[in-house]
């Protein structure tokens, strides 16, 4: 059975409860073949501490919509004995601000907002990515197939 353990900092999302992350999660497993057993830790928060683990893990000195750490990455810096499971894939950080701006911008709500930006994480921590243009057209389709299931 697939697990999420959810931070939220002092952030709330319209229409977006602990089912419905549970949900994508499960989907999102589900239409890449993924392990059923696994896990994923998922925080929303803010532009800083976005900007400041962009800074710190990925060298850019600025804030993001959504950053992963795969289960490899994050064994180094947290000290948890999830951080050893198996099962664990890794930890999904999205910005609270940067999603609700981003849905105004493409007029979508939070939580559609919410759904692409937490897929997205989940891909990354299932090896897929977005380094070149044939792999990024296939995160996107798939991100959009999962996004079709849910919303």
């Amino acid at each position: 059975m697939s697990q999420v353990f959810i931070g939220y900092d002092t952030y709330g999302i319209e229409g977006v409860d602990e089912s419905f992350i549970h949900f994508i999660f499960d989907m999102t497993l589900a239409q890449v073949a993924g392990d059923q057993n696994s896990e994923v830790g998922l925080v929303v928060t803010s532009d800083e501490q976005m900007r400041s683990l962009n800074h710190r893990y990925r060298d850019k000195d600025r804030s993001t919509n959504v950053l992963s750490f795969a289960n490899d990455e994050i064994k180094d810096f947290v000290s948890t004995e999830n951080s050893l499971d198996k099962n664990y894939l890794g930890d999904v950080y999205i910005s609270y601000p940067t999603l609700m701006r981003e849905a105004h911008d493409l007029h979508e709500t939070s939580r559609e907002r919410f759904a692409q930006l937490f897929i997205h994480g989940v891909l990354h921590l299932l090896g897929f990515d977005h380094e070149d243009k044939a792999d990024a057209e296939v995160m996107e389709q798939l991100e959009d197939k999962i996004l079709a299931t849910i919303i």
